[in-house]
């Protein structure tokens, strides 16, 4: 089952609102001493950190497929391309299928170097800069908090559309305009507002129980078990991470060749190391 991106992002908020409302007093009456609260608390924490955990696996594991799917166009739409690798006449289906035989840090610095649109020209609908910090994004996974990595990751775009179009056997996006919607209300409103929702059951039932409980006020869900919201919730718990292979994808001078499109421009610094992306 392919994961809703947009319901996911809209139950991650919602996790993150209730954990910083508990931490408040504005709309919290959270009394950690009393026994049903820290109960209830102990719970919505193991709940958080196994949904981040998972939700930010299937952000890392898209983002390197997609960085690899990408990098195919190189040879025909790029100043410069990896020799040796997938191209156009491979379908961005095949690359998903076959990618995951290399090592997806290498995949993921040579996004950082031939996205660089200092080091590589592209065809405006293609790869540069937008790419470029897909890459660099990916490359922050393990190096911030997982909270910071998918709070950065959901507000990504490419060249023509929102990150999460691409599927990537992973995710799916549908509703464009309602997901840049609650991106942009998510900045704006107050955590409350986050805590409404068709969420999964694991979710719903922790805000009731915290309704029950006086911990938070207004957070009773419409719906207990909706279907939708739980299968997603359910998928998510499910996601078995890919396994990544041990093949170098070598990115050096000597592997990069002079593609169809502009000129070639030379950087007078070539570190594309991770320290770059911090």
């Amino acid at each position: 089952m392919l994961l809703d991106i947009s319901q996911l992002v809209q139950e991650f908020y919602a996790i993150e609102a209730v954990s910083a409302m508990v931490q408040g007093d504005q709309y919290s009456c959270f009394q950690p001493m009393r026994h049903s609260h820290s109960r209830w608390y102990s719970d919505f924490t193991e709940f958080q950190k196994r949904y981040i955990s998972q939700f930010a696996a299937a952000i890392y594991d898209y983002t390197v497929l997609v960085v690899a799917a990408e990098l195919r166009h190189g040879k025909r739409r790029a100043s410069r391309y990896i020799k040796d690798y997938y191209t156009t006449s491979y379908g961005r289906e095949d690359v998903y299928r076959d990618c995951a035989c290399y090592k997806a840090h290498d995949i993921l610095l040579a996004g950082l170097r031939l996205f660089d649109p200092a080091f590589v020209n592209w065809n405006e609908a293609y790869g540069g800069e937008k790419w470029f910090y897909i890459a660099k994004a990916g490359l922050l996974k393990g190096a911030v908090s997982d909270e910071v990595f998918i709070d950065h990751c959901v507000d990504l775009s490419h060249n023509s559309s929102i990150y999460f179009d691409k599927n990537a056997r992973i995710f799916f996006l549908q509703g464009k305009r309602l997901y840049q919607e609650f991106l942009d209300h998510k900045r704006i409103c107050e955590p409350q507002a986050l805590v409404k929702g068709r969420f999964g059951y694991r979710l719903n039932r922790l805000l009731l129980r915290a309704a029950q409980l006086g911990i938070l006020q207004d957070c009773r869900p419409d719906y207990l078990f909706p279907l939708f919201g739980t299968q997603n919730e359910d998928a998510l718990f499910a996601y078995q991470p890919v396994r990544w292979g041990n093949i170098p994808l070598n990115c050096s001078d000597e592997n990069i060749g002079i593609g169809r499109f502009g000129p070639y421009q030379r950087r007078d610094s070539d570190d594309y190391s991770l320290a770059r992306c911090a």
